[in-house]
């Protein structure tokens, strides 16, 4: 039986898969595949990436045969540890980052096996990567792990 807690942390998981997707659509019927728009010029821009590979694009240059399929079983294999850590977690720091890096591998896990590749499109100037909502949510949820 499923307890309204374990619901709430469903629900969760859901709202932030919903924000990176949508999010993710609106870029792709927006912004052109590698256009940039600055949304507040020097400090934020909109610049629309496909990465193939995961976070600071490692593994992108494995062969595609090979990568989709890599980067999917280890996206599951993650979800899958990171449900089990929220099942038994008992302190919300440890609930709501577990529930963010969850929302988050599920985000681009969907993004991953649909279209082979990870839409990014958030740029900071002071920070060299392009990343999406999917990112924030692991960076942040995994800062809170750590943290607890």
């Amino acid at each position: 039986m499923t307890s309204p807690l374990q619901r709430g942390f469903g629900l969760a998981v859901l709202l932030v898969v919903a924000a990176d997707w949508k999010s993710k659509f609106w870029i792709l019927n927006r912004v052109a595949l590698g256009d940039t728009l600055a949304v507040v010029d020097g400090w934020l821009y909109l610049a629309h990436r496909q990465n193939p590979g995961i976070a600071f694009s490692l593994f992108a240059d494995l062969p595609e045969a090979w990568r989709t399929p890599l980067l999917a079983t280890l996206s599951i294999g993650a979800i899958v540890l990171l449900l089990r850590m929220l099942r038994s977690a008992t302190d919300g720091t440890t609930q709501f980052g577990s529930v963010l890096v969850t929302g988050g591998a599920v985000g681009n896990l969907g993004d991953r096996v649909v279209g082979g590749s990870v839409t990014d499109f958030i740029h900071l100037p002071m920070f060299p990567y392009v990343f999406n909502v999917a990112d924030t949510a692991i960076a942040v949820g995994g800062a809170l792990l750590i943290y607890r």
